[in-house]
C-alpha cells in the first residue's frame, strides 16, 4: 500500500501518531512542506518515508515533483512513486538537501510567473489590446517557451536569440527589460525563498 499524508506540517507530528499502527511497514508519502523524512521516521520507526514537493500546477498535471526517500525505501517503492508522481507532470529523485532550493525555484515558481503573465497581461492592456486578448497571448507566451525549453532541448538563452533580430522589437524589449534588473530580482527572491525555507526546516529536524 502506499499512503499519501497531505496534511500541513503543524499537525504532520500528530497525525502520524494517530495512525502509526496502520501505517507500520508501509510506504508513507508526505507533501508537508519543510518536514524530513528524518523527523518523520522518528515518529514512525517501521514505515518507509518519500517526501516531495510538487507545486500547484499539480491541478492540470503539470507539475514538477522533486521527492527524496529514506534508506529504508526499496528500488520497487522507487519505481512505484516515479511512475505514479509522472501522472501529474514530471518528476524526479533528488538529495534531501537540494529540496530547499527546489522548494523556492519550482514549488514557489507558479507564484513568480505569475507576477510575470500579470505584467505582460497589463503591458498588453497598456498598448490597446482587449483584457482576454492581452490575457492568453501573454500565457500562452509562457507556456510555449517552457514547452521549447523541454521539449527541444534549447537553452533559454538559444530561444532569446532565436527570436531577437538586429535592430527589431524583440531586442528593443530585451534591451529595457534587462535594464529593470529583473534578473536580479529573480535570483535575489529564490535566494529569500530558499532560506525562508531552510529556517522552517530546522524546526523538524
Amino acid at each position: 500500500y502506499v499512503v499519501f499524508l497531505c496534511v500541513k506540517p503543524n499537525v504532520l507530528k500528530t497525525v502520524l501518531k494517530e495512525i502509526r499502527k496502520e501505517v507500520e511497514g508501509k510506504l508513507v508519502v508526505s507533501t508537508a512542506a519543510a518536514v524530513t523524512v528524518g523527523f518523520c521516521k522518528r515518529v514512525v520507526p517501521k514505515a518507509r518515508f518519500v517526501r516531495i514537493m510538487p507545486n500547484v500546477a499539480i491541478l492540470v498535471q503539470e507539475s514538477f515533483t522533486a521527492y527524496c526517500c529514506d534508506d529504508d525505501v526499496t528500488k520497487e517503492d522507487r519505481e512505484k512513486i516515479k511512475e505514479v508522481l509522472d501522472v501529474m507532470g514530471r518528476s524526479m529523485e533528488i538529495e534531501e538537501r537540494y529540496m530547499d532550493a527546489v522548494t523556492a525555484v519550482s514549488g514557489s515558481g507558479p507564484g513568480y510567473l505569475s507576477v510575470i503573465v500579470e505584467a505582460l497581461t497589463y503591458a498588453g492592456l497598456k498598448v490597446g489590446l482587449p483584457r482576454d486578448l492581452a490575457l492568453i497571448s501573454a500565457a500562452q507566451a509562457v507556456l510555449g517557451t517552457a514547452k521549447l525549453v523541454l521539449e527541444t532541448g534549447q537553452s533559454a538563452a538559444q530561444i532569446r536569440d532565436s527570436v531577437t533580430t538586429p535592430g527589431g522589437t524583440t531586442v528593443e524589449a530585451i534591451y529595457e527589460v534587462e535594464g529593470s534588473g529583473i534578473r536580479q530580482a529573480l535570483m535575489r527572491a529564490v535566494e529569500a525563498a530558499t532560506k525562508k525555507s531552510e529556517k522552517i526546516r530546522k524546526q523538524w529536524e
